[in-house]
């Protein structure tokens, strides 16, 4: 019975991805690859322990001049060293070791590192733990401390300006009482963070989640994820010895992306780019040359709730579903193409990881575009679209020229 429970659902599945084909510009060459080895497999035990990893996030930073691989493993985070992107190096992992509420089994709801900085912090349902990277060639977790409460922090951004790094956060001592306070970070340890401003969203009561910085804007600009699933931008302006958030109002014309344990929203500054997406919503394309005054380039329907940009390439899913992940051509942003949309059916072998039990964590692109990295709960798999972007070569929109996109102001 489940076998036939699980056909049917397969096929309705397939039905749903035929339609939204038939409804969509395609490129069909098969050019996507599952790389092997997986970069993290426990997908022989389905059952959820905190003794069982199960993986939910990815994200990169760059350390020393390297980009660095973070993947949520359920209660931890572990590191990867991607001088290679197709050939992670495993460098690192965390041992928290904070509690879990009640029976709970995979606690950790959101981390943050920024480039280059000491100093992270890793939200749970139970607390907050701020921990220390070091300062030697390679990141490590070589100190932690964690900040119990029972009101669930939800998340906290780390970001740096001029050599100076900054911690928004909820729930840590001295909190301003809004929506996120903005610290100085000088340390992990209470009295080396100083609490120096304070976040407050207009007609919200909110919490912090996480963020991106962009630093191509003068003066930089934060993207805050909120916990009522929206997106604010604020500008990073200098002022005396810290700088200032100014809040930019965009009414309710804001992205609209859940940013905790899966991220709904992913930017690629190198390439002006962010994507952002809702379930029961739609895929929003945006330039974002002028970071504090986002213009909207293209939307495609869809229910989604995770998000992965590169140029040439977005991937897009719904974390609730398995088999639910969509890749595209954005070569020209204002019209995306759906791209090898068989290399995401479920009867391949490549998609098959243990029965129930598999479902999109979230995912992040090698620097280079190369390389998807893709935790999908009881595995970690690296997807090759190195081979899409020599076929997309051939296309006139991969010039690196963005004069001829077509916009809609936003």
């Amino acid at each position: 019975m489940v076998g036939l429970r699980l056909n049917v659902w397969l096929g309705q599945l397939m039905v749903g991805v035929a339609l939204l084909v038939s409804n969509q510009p395609v490129l069909a060459q098969t050019c996507l690859e599952a790389i092997e080895p997986l970069l993290e497999d426990t997908s022989e035990d389905c059952i959820g322990l905190p003794s069982n990893s199960k993986f939910f996030e990815a994200s990169t930073f760059d350390w020393g001049g390297s980009s660095r691989l973070a993947v949520n493993t359920g209660n931890e985070i572990k590191l990867w060293t991607l001088d290679d992107p197709k050939e992670p190096i495993f460098a690192a992992a965390s041992a928290f070791n904070v509690h879990n509420q009640g029976d709970s089994d995979y606690d950790l709801l959101s981390y943050s590192f920024c480039d280059d900085c000491r100093f992270g912090v890793a939200a749970f349902k139970l607390g907050i733990a701020l921990f220390d990277l070091g300062t030697s060639a390679s990141p490590g977790f070589f100190a932690d401390t964690a900040y119990m409460t029972s009101a669930e922090p939800m998340g906290g951004f780390t970001f740096m300006v001029d050599g100076q790094q900054y911690l928004l956060a909820s729930l840590l001592p001295d909190d301003c009482g809004g929506d996120a306070t903005l610290y100085r970070m000088n340390g992990i340890y209470e009295g080396q963070f100083e609490a120096i401003g304070c976040i407050n969203i207009p007609y919200w009561d909110l919490k912090i989640v996480n963020g991106f910085h962009i630093k191509s804007g003068e003066p930089s600009v934060l993207y805050l994820g909120f916990s009522n699933r929206r997106i604010y931008t604020f500008e990073v302006v200098a002022g005396g010895q810290d700088p200032f958030l100014r809040y930019v109002n965009h009414g309710d014309d804001v992205p609209l992306a859940n940013l905790m344990r899966g991220r709904g929203m992913a930017v690629d500054e190198a390439h002006d780019l962010a994507v952002a997406v809702v379930k029961m919503g739609e895929m929003r394309i945006y330039d974002i040359a002028d970071p504090a005054n986002p213009v909207l380039l293209s939307s495609r329907a869809g229910n989604w709730g995770l998000a992965a940009i590169r140029y040439p390439f977005v991937w897009v899913a719904d974390g609730s579903v398995p088999d639910s992940s969509v890749s595209w051509d954005i070569s020209d942003p204002a019209n995306p193409r759906l791209l090898d949309p068989g290399f995401w059916d479920p009867a391949m072998p490549w998609n098959i990881h243990g029965e129930d039990c598999e479902w999109p964590g979230g995912a992040v692109f090698s620097d280079d575009s190369s390389t998807l990295y893709f935790p999908r709960y009881s595995v970690v798999q690296l997807i090759d679209f190195e081979s899409c972007d020599a076929i997309l070569a051939g296309d006139d929109f991969e010039s690196g020229d963005t004069s001829g996109w077509s916009r809609v102001v936003w």
